[in-house]
């Protein structure tokens, strides 16, 4: 009977050598949306490879820790950027108060409202969205309107709900569909917080997530499709939304680029929200865009709420 055995190195290498795959892979992201799942998971890379490098120094395994070094740098230098300030210099005045917003994809199958509602008195933002908000979701936060008198929503027994709650008054505010009329509701909402501040638009949003080429695609032409709303504000833009997309994504690269925002990560790490609880998984998924006339001046993941999505405050 033939056997087959294989050694630590052994295992070592083989593990390395597939993370260098998936590195490779990553890279072909906008020819395959299976390919493009591999982008999201560049600092686990980074990681992994930087750790069977120093190993295998220590094995005196020279080429394979020299490989796989060049690799965990190639994916350091990707991730990098996220803990510089970003030098983008934006038009605000020093007169104007700061809000903050609060970004939380709560899961449709949560049922403990009670965290949401203690993030909510803790953080005291001014402006709260809601994804995968259902009917039983905005009947317990209903006693929310007696702070946050402003807002709209559109609840859903399925993963795409979305509310708006502020305390702003709203000069307008719609329900619209990026994409086809099938897209899932998102919101566009003008504000302003104070007669010294001028106006900005806000826009919440939650695209398919693309776990096939339908949804893939259906989840691109959202994104296009905000892209193109954003470019046709006049006022400065605030988005907010679980993108099902992480920052090394050639897509998410596409909709800066097509609609000038600004990743409010920049200079605030790394940031993963997603999926709370599995921390080797962990990836940044949900998104704070902004455009000039807006300034980012903190941003945080908040604390677990009992959905699989961490909050984001800005």
């Amino acid at each position: 009977m033939l056997r087959f055995s294989i050694g630590f190195t052994g295992l070592l290498t083989t593990a390395g050598i597939l993370a260098c795959l998936a590195t490779l892979t990553s890279f072909a992201g906008q020819v395959w949306w299976g390919f493009e799942l591999a982008t999201h998971f560049r600092a686990q890379y980074a990681l992994a490879l930087g750790g069977f490098t120093l190993i295998l120094l220590a094995l005196r395994q020279w080429g394979w820790s020299a490989l796989f070094g060049a690799f965990a740098l190639l994916n350091l230098a990707l991730i990098a950027p996220v803990f510089w300030e970003d030098n983008y210099v934006t038009s605000v005045s020093k007169n104007q108060a700061p809000l903050r917003a609060l970004l939380a994809n709560v899961n449709a199958e949560n049922r403990d409202s009670e965290r949401l509602q203690r993030l909510i008195a803790t953080s005291d933002p001014d402006i709260i969205l809601l994804l995968e908000a259902t009917p039983w979701l905005l009947d317990r936060l209903r006693n929310l309107g007696q702070h946050y008198p402003h807002g709209m929503s559109e609840p859903r027994d399925d993963p795409f709900g979305i509310a708006l709650f502020s305390r702003h008054p709203l000069t307008q505010s719609r329900i619209v569909r990026f994409g086809d009329a099938a897209s899932p509701p998102a919101i566009v909402a003008t504000m302003t917080a104070t007669a010294s501040t001028r106006p900005f638009t806000l826009i919440g949003v939650h695209p398919w997530p693309p776990v096939s080429a339908g949804l893939a695609e259906g989840r691109n032409a959202q994104l296009r499709a905000l892209a193109s709303q954003v470019r046709q504000s006049s006022l400065p833009l605030l988005v907010l939304g679980d993108l099902n997309i992480s920052p090394w994504s050639p897509w998410f690269a596409r909709l800066l680029a097509d609609s000038g925002l600004r990743d409010s990560r920049s200079g605030h790490g790394l940031q993963p929200s997603w999926p709370a609880g599995w921390w080797p998984l962990w990836i940044p998924i949900d998104h704070a865009l902004f455009s000039e006339g807006i300034q980012i001046q903190h941003r945080e993941i908040g604390p677990a709420i009992g959905s699989d999505h961490y909050p984001v405050i800005v």
